[in-house]
């Protein structure tokens, strides 16, 4: 599934498979264990925010801590992002906008799909939210863009958004490459 103009898209046959072949290999364990380090730091930064808060205090929303860990991880791996999630309490707009996505998810993953889908379309707060993340993606994929192939080539290795961009651009290039006929054979 891809985001594309305001909202989710499955992709079929060759084209799953082109996008498959980009990102999937990054969620293997030799690519995980590449970015291990950023796991690593990222949990040695919450535990030493955690070592700043006066021993009288014991109270930690463990769940709500381990949400901006992961969110912390995922914004490096993915797009070499800094979230600022584990910044004791400021956090920036992107951030935000995941969160309320996260919390979101928590509402409608036990709705009727008829009900998820009456309640997006409504919610003025997911409207925000997928607005701000859309914004920022289009940012992300801007800047991979004006950046030289090679460079890209070898951060695709590595960033899902530097893969997904590669991969958007193989779309282009094949689409470009296919007669009409083709274009009209591949259209559901």
């Amino acid at each position: 599934m891809i985001w594309v103009n305001h909202h989710l898209s499955s992709f079929l046959g060759a084209k799953y498979k082109r996008h498959a072949a980009f990102t999937i290999p990054l969620f293997r364990r030799g690519r995980i264990i590449s970015n291990l380090d950023v796991i690593v730091d990222c949990t040695d930064k919450l535990l030493a925010n955690w070592r700043t808060i006066s021993s009288q205090h014991v109270h930690r929303d463990i769940v709500q801590q381990s949400e901006n860990l992961m969110l912390a991880i995922f914004g490096w791996i993915a797009f070499d992002y800094d979230l600022e999630t584990l910044d004791g309490g400021r956090t920036n707009e992107l951030t935000e906008a995941l969160k309320s996505f996260l919390s979101i998810f928590d509402i409608v993953a036990y709705m009727p799909r008829a009900l998820n889908i009456i309640y997006l379309k409504l919610s003025r707060r997911h409207q925000r939210a997928k607005d701000t993340v859309e914004r920022y993606f289009n940012r992300m994929i801007d800047t991979e863009l004006n950046q030289n192939e090679e460079w890209r080539i070898q951060r695709k290795r590595t960033s899902l958004i530097a893969s997904l961009v590669t991969s958007l651009q193989e779309d282009t290039q094949a689409e470009a490459n296919t007669s009409e006929e083709g274009k009209k054979g591949n259209q559901l």
